[in-house]
């Protein structure tokens, strides 16, 4: 019956693009909000998860540490450590929870997420900031390449693992694009789960195509099209009980921040280039 269920809801599904990634997720039986106990580690970005009587493997989203098992190929500098730190904290995790962008499998079949440690850390986050691994963006899996490509850029600055040879370091390495001109400034009130965007500039600004993210959680709130008129704010709810006020916009998920650690707020405009940063110091 429930291989039945699968099926009809591929064949509604084929026709849609929109539905291409609840097709992969049935398939994979892989669920967001739920925790996967990990049962083989492959190397630095790569490992397998229980899924009932199954095994799924994940590769891990916007990253990529060096080869180790790449046949005809010799192990890369650095492969061993970000295999064995990968290893390390999963095995000290035991079980990890999962997060999607837009494509959910590649085409050796391996799910694409990012990946949440028992302990509220996010593992592809940590392969960067330490130095294990590049930024390695496919599209149309884009929502954190900003966010991303500033943890590469940090740890290239402390001259971490594979960026510990300065000869490896552009000076001209920037890889956030920042929109050229702003006016545009937001304020996150985290106990309240409360975010205010403000154009203070003359003119209006669409922000179809925007969205805003909570950086420690990897969460995204994508905005209709709608428009921010000069000095005009807006505020985005996340709370339990949003307030009833008709400005105020809903997340449509609750507890985004994360009101025990540093979780900077970034806005990014339809371009993909950082509009605002509210930096929670």
């Amino acid at each position: 019956m429930k291989r039945n269920i699968i099926i009809l809801l591929m064949l509604i599904c084929l026709p849609l693009a929109g539905c291409s990634a609840i097709a992969d997720l049935s398939l994979n039986h892989i669920q967001t909000n739920q925790w996967y106990s990990v049962s083989d580690i492959v190397d630095g970005d790569t490992f397998k998860i229980k899924t009932g009587d199954d095994e799924a493997t994940i590769r891990l989203l916007y990253v990529d540490t060096p080869e180790i098992k790449k046949p005809n190929s010799p192990v890369e500098p650095f492969g061993p450590e970000a295999s064995a730190y990968t290893e390390k904290l999963l095995s000290e995790s035991k079980e990890v929870r999962l997060t999607f962008d837009e494509e959910i499998t590649d085409k050796y079949n391996r799910t694409l997420a990012i990946v949440e440690l028992k302990d509220g850390r996010i593992l592809n986050e940590l392969l960067l900031e330490q130095g294990l691994a590049k930024v390695l963006i496919v599209e149309p899996n884009v929502k954190m390449e900003n966010v991303y490509k500033q943890l590469e850029q940090q740890a290239k600055q402390a001259m971490k693992g594979l960026w510990s040879n300065a000869s490896d370091i552009s000076n001209t390495d920037f890889p956030v694009k920042k929109a050229a001109r702003s006016g545009i400034l937001i304020e996150v009130d985290k106990s309240a789960e409360l975010v205010t965007i403000k154009n203070t500039s003359n003119e209006p600004v669409t922000l179809d195509g925007w969205k805003l993210v909570s950086v420690r959680g990897n969460q995204t709130y994508p905005f209709d099209p709608f428009v921010l008129n000069p000095q005009q704010k807006i505020v985005i709810s996340s709370a339990d009980e949003p307030p009833s006020d008709s400005s105020v916009l809903e997340w449509g998920e609750q507890n985004i921040w994360n009101n025990k650690e540093s979780d900077p707020a970034e806005l990014y405009n339809a371009y993909n280039e950082l509009v605002s940063v509210w930096e929670d110091e």
